[in-house]
């Protein structure tokens, strides 16, 4: 290619018009802008004297390098002013004649121009221009602040700079390199340049762009950005992934993390424990071919493509159990949950965390193994209970039919001391009647149907129906809260509450009117019920004894009764899930309280 032609191609890239000149002042050339303004072709206008277009342009040719007011003449004879400038290209027969301004023609190209240097001026980066040999044609004031230096560095290099601050040109020879290789291969380079100012290091993110005019280097774009914090903030976010990573590599659950699309990406070493898989082996692989037992894949691929796409719900932030399954020795149960990992709003992964629970679930097995064994003892037992109670209910008919028998029909032969003995057996069997009795009905207890939805107002209304006359012969004074409505077993619930308010009556003082008090509060779990009386009261001692079935404390002849209400009230309480108690004063009353499970 020879020097005319170098400098066709390097015009036609000026976004100015200009004219290629030899030193006879024939137009060689002229730049695609040119053509717009002279409005002819390229042939007419090349070899035309380019006084034809300028009639002074010797002035121009006395005056190169510097801008000139002068008339320009277009093909139609029209004169208008323009601002031109002529240099002479060095070592060669041509100059260039270049039009900085014209009426409507450059004027948005120098707006542009300025609007250029003002973003370049004010930039938050450094911006240089290099020529072919690395040396400075622009520099932005964010690359130098200081005026002077910034001027004096044009036409030098990153060596004079060096020099002339007497640092270091370790920086200097690097960047020549990079320098030389951008243009050797015609591409855009960026490195981080590290140095170190007022005793911390400094990182500046650097990049050459080369412009080119076909296989002719231009000039070189220098780039440079400070990213100290961007690279302190990394240093940090390395460190603290590498302390993730150590946590998660010590951590006594398997951890397991998989991208959106369910690869592998992390198995720390308690998965390899648990799963028989070395990490080398299913990084990444599909996390559902390796844990997931093969009939329940599609519905774990199915679940990941749901909360991928917005559907909440599945094992994502809970905790649920599965069958997992082990490289070699097949299913065995996990306890897992899903999390996952955000950047932006956007999931990039999620780690799960499982456990291995064949020994808790083997334990619960065994514990629900025994339970049932110890129901159907106890099944089994109050049947006994209920059976053996029955049966004993016919001899003591007997004994008790006989023992009248005799007083009836040999009561003028018996002497007044067996008449005694005989009393004595008639009363003993009907105790032990009345203890048989209660007996078969504390066995009973126990034997229900489906809990249901049941309104304490109603059930006390008719329990005080049930023992209104006992409530009368004492002038009992009752006083009830509205209560609420539970869930629980009727029958029961009746008997419980019957059986409370007539200890109640029964255990009033000689000479005082029972005062009979029912309230009720709730927690988040239980329904709680107080029964409290102003009767005789119970003596510290004997408070751990009164639930005892046949427990009597208090002396038979002032108290009727077979010992057994309170046993049925705790076995009643302890059906619904709750637990029952007393607080008394001997001589002051008592208060009975139980809780109620809002849970049956």
């Amino acid at each position: 290619m020879t020097a005319t032609d170098v400098h066709i191609k390097l015009i036609d890239t000026f976004p100015l018009s200009a004219f290629l000149i030899d030193n006879e002042g024939s137009i060689l050339h002229v730049n695609p802008k040119c053509l717009k303004m002279v409005n002819v072709s390229l042939d007419e206008v090349t070899g035309t004297s380019i006084t034809h277009f300028f009639s002074e342009f010797d002035s121009c040719l006395k005056n190169e390098g510097e801008n000139i007011q002068t008339s320009f003449i277009d093909k139609d004879l029209n004169k208008s002013e323009v601002l031109v400038n002529y240099s002479s290209i060095e070592n060669t027969d041509f100059g260039l004649l270049y039009v900085i301004s014209a009426p409507g023609i450059h004027s948005d190209i120098f707006e542009k121009q300025v609007f250029s240097n003002v973003v370049l001026d004010n930039i938050p980066a450094d911006i240089a221009v290099f020529d072919k040999d690395h040396n400075y044609l622009y520099i932005n004031p964010n690359g130098i602040r200081d005026i002077e230096t910034r001027e004096w560095l044009i036409g030098k290099s990153d060596f004079d700079y060096c020099d002339y601050k007497g640092i270091d040109k370790t920086l200097a020879q690097n960047r020549r390199e990079i320098f030389n290789k951008s243009i050797q291969t015609k591409q855009q380079i960026e490195w981080v340049d590290e140095y170190e100012r007022g005793g911390e290091y400094v990182y500046v993110l650097r990049r050459f762009y080369p412009v080119f005019s076909g296989n002719t280097f231009l000039y070189m774009i220098g780039y440079g950005v400070d990213v100290t914090e961007l690279k302190r903030t990394q240093k940090k976010v390395v460190s603290n992934e590498m302390r993730s990573q150590l946590i998660l590599n010590s951590a006594l659950d398997a951890v397991i993390i998989v991208c959106p699309q369910g690869l592998i990406t992390f198995w720390n070493p308690q998965a390899e424990i648990l799963f028989g898989w070395k990490s080398e082996e299913v990084l990444g692989k599909a996390a559902s071919d390796i844990v997931i037992p093969e009939r329940f894949r599609e519905k774990h691929l199915k679940g990941m493509r749901n909360h991928n796409e917005g559907v909440v719900g599945g094992a994502v932030n809970g905790i649920i159990e599965f069958p997992a399954l082990h490289k070699t020795k097949g299913e065995f149960p996990v306890e897992f949950s899903i999390l996952p990992i955000y950047d932006k709003g956007v999931i990039i992964n999620y780690c799960s965390f499982l456990r291995d629970i064949s020994a808790r679930k083997n334990k619960e097995l065994e514990i629900s193994q025994k339970n049932k064994t110890l129901e159907n003892q106890n099944a089994e037992l109050e049947q006994f209970t209920y059976i053996t109670s029955h049966d004993l209910q016919e001899p003591l008919v007997t004994l008790m039919s006989f023992s009248d028998l005799l007083l009836e029909e040999f009561s003028d032969s018996l002497d007044p001391e067996a008449k005694l003995y005989i009393e004595y057996i008639n009363k003993s069997a009907i105790r032990m009647r009345a203890l048989v009795t209660g007996l078969m009905e504390y066995a009973r207890i126990g034997i229900r149907d489906e809990a249901e939805e049941i309104d304490c107002n109603l059930i006390l209304k008719d329990v005080l129906k049930d023992l209104s006359a006992q409530i009368n012969i004492t002038e009992s004074n009752i006083v009830i809260e509205d209560l609420p409505v539970i869930r629980g077993y009727e029958t029961y619930i009746r008997l419980l509450f019957q059986n409370l308010i007539s200890n109640a009556i029964k255990f009033k003082k000689e000479n005082g009117l029972p005062e009979i008090e029912i309230t009720s509060s709730e927690t988040k779990k239980d329904w709680t019920f107080t029964v409290t009386d102003n009767g005789i009261g119970i003596e510290e001692k004997d408070l751990d004894h009164v639930f005892v079935i046949f427990k009597r404390l208090n002396n038979a002849s002032l108290y009727k009764g077979n010992g057994i209400g309170l046993a049925h009230c705790r076995k009643i309480v302890k059906m619904h899930h709750g637990e029952i108690h007393v607080k008394s004063t001997f001589g002051e009353g008592s208060t009975f309280s139980f809780t109620i499970s809002k849970t049956l």
